[in-house]
């Protein structure tokens, strides 16, 4: 696969940036060996910016190093996802606990970003096409603003580089329409509990739409051979 030449400016980003993109988008398959002198030769930098992005993409789970053999790419499986969502439910349920932490006025503010994020969500869902919408990042920018609500950099860095299985979902439209409306009308239901304050409900809410995206995105998976 021919790869374009990179400027000089901001070198190290713009690597792992470019590198993430064609793995989220699977010009990268899955398991396929990334060379460093290749990818350096191709790129027209040195292997420095290369293994530093490489680095980058192992925390964010897109690739696996092993010793003395290289780097690959690697593939999502069921077990992935089920991992994957584990971590994403104790961060969202770690965050409930932090909401009687915040004044009055800075919940009312974060709850309000949340409800731009869903208004903008639940038009554009019905108005555009479907790879548009998944383009636009509404599911992640709902999670993410929620998980901000606890305060917590790293926690939110962690939630973050746990979404990588979405955008590559996405890329390889393994969301179907009717998953990504039943996702908007969960988020309703997370936002009222939300805003009545009702955080026993907010738990239950949570866990029903994590568990409830874990099966659809499992069998949409298991249509497509177990794996990607």
């Amino acid at each position: 696969m021919e790869l374009p030449k990179l400027d000089n400016s901001n070198l190290w980003d713009k690597t792992y940036i470019l590198l993430k993109e064609r793995i989220l988008r699977r010009e990268f398959k899955p398991n396929q060996k990334l060379s460093i002198p290749e990818l350096a030769k191709q790129l027209g930098v040195s292997r420095t910016p290369i293994r530093d992005a490489l680095n980058r993409l192992e925390m964010d789970g897109l690739v696996k190093t092993v010793s003395k053999v290289g780097t690959f790419v690697n593939a999502l499986e069921i077990e992935d996802i089920l991992d994957i969502i584990d971590t994403r439910l104790m961060l969202e349920l770690w965050v409930v606990e932090k909401l009687t932490l915040l004044s009055d006025d800075d919940y009312a503010q974060k709850i309000g970003k949340l409800e731009n994020i869903l208004q903008e969500a639940s038009l554009s869902v019905e108005k555009i096409p479907l790879e548009s919408y998944l383009r636009t990042n509404y599911n992640l920018r709902f999670h993410m603003a929620f998980v901000e609500l606890g305060g917590n950099k790293r926690n939110t860095e962690i939630y973050l580089s746990m979404m990588n299985y979405h955008f590559l979902a996405a890329e390889n439209a393994l969301f179907t329409k009717e998953m990504v409306t039943r996702a908007v009308e969960q988020h309703y239901t997370i936002l009222t509990a939300l805003r009545e304050k009702n955080f026993e409900t907010l738990k239950a809410a949570i866990k029903l739409h994590l568990d409830d995206s874990k099966e659809r995105l499992i069998r949409q998976l298991q249509a497509n051979g177990g794996k990607l």
